[in-house]
């Protein structure tokens, strides 16, 4: 009898740690496979990331569009690598084309095929400025307001309303030199960001303002889009040969 009672609470505690054991691990699963829904977990960590990031390269495109019709401003695209400390860019703006080289302290600038000049960039803050993309949407990320968020099998789709301090900031970084005293009617950023890394892959701004041409109030809408990519590879730039 004694054997036998024995038996059954073996029996029931096996049981019982058998059921401990799928609860922790459910509550395990659940708590690294969970959806996350607070668009500020996500602002956190997708700047936690940028900030760890080697290196990327970036494409970009900026359109505008009037009464006239849609005309591209700008284009381009560049590579960053942070460790190394060198940046390489090449932009067309209308009918005028620009590359830089930068590396460290040094800028090598060229112009429309034309030859390539040597610059001293030591005071300048060309590596705050809107040349590196990803550094632009931290401060961009991290003062958004009127935040929407959804998800998909890919990552994050996230809608944000700038400051406007940050909005002139990113359009004159893709190409468009807005003083700060246009009406501004609608504007908002979107990025999708990706699952898993938390990198931003690509980067949609939108404005609609009026703009004083000529004496007359004319509405316009600039669209910016930005693509990154190849975060962490390797990259070689190099400065020109001969300087």
């Amino acid at each position: 009898m004694e054997l036998a009672a024995e038996r059954g609470v073996n029996r029931k505690l096996v049981i019982a740690l058998v059921l401990m054991t799928v609860a922790l691990v459910s509550i395990v699963y659940y708590s690294t496979h969970r959806e996350i829904t607070d668009p500020r977990v996500i602002i956190a960590k997708t700047v936690d990331a940028s900030e760890v990031v080697d290196s990327y390269r970036f494409e970009l495109i900026t359109a505008i569009t009037m009464p006239e019709g849609e005309v591209v401003m700008l284009s381009g695209s560049g590579c960053v690598d942070y460790r190394a400390q060198k940046m390489r860019t090449a932009m067309t703006m209308m009918d005028r084309s620009v590359e830089m080289i930068l590396i460290n302290d040094t800028a090598y600038v060229r112009e429309s095929l034309g030859a390539w000049r040597r610059e001293d960039v030591t005071d300048r803050s060309i590596w705050a400025s809107g040349y590196d993309q990803l550094a632009q949407q931290r401060s961009i990320l991290t003062n958004a307001s009127n935040v929407t968020m959804r998800a998909d099998d890919e990552g994050w789709i996230m809608e944000i309303v700038p400051n406007r301090t940050d909005l002139i900031a990113q359009m004159n970084g893709a190409g468009l030199a807005l003083s700060g005293d246009e009406e501004l009617n609608d504007f908002g950023i979107t990025y999708r960001i990706e699952r898993g890394t938390f990198y931003i892959t690509d980067i949609e701004n939108r404005i609609e303002l009026l703009l004083n041409i000529q004496g007359l109030l004319t509405p316009i809408e600039l669209n910016s889009t930005i693509r990154l990519y190849d975060y962490n590879e390797a990259l070689v730039i190099e400065a020109p040969v001969g300087l």
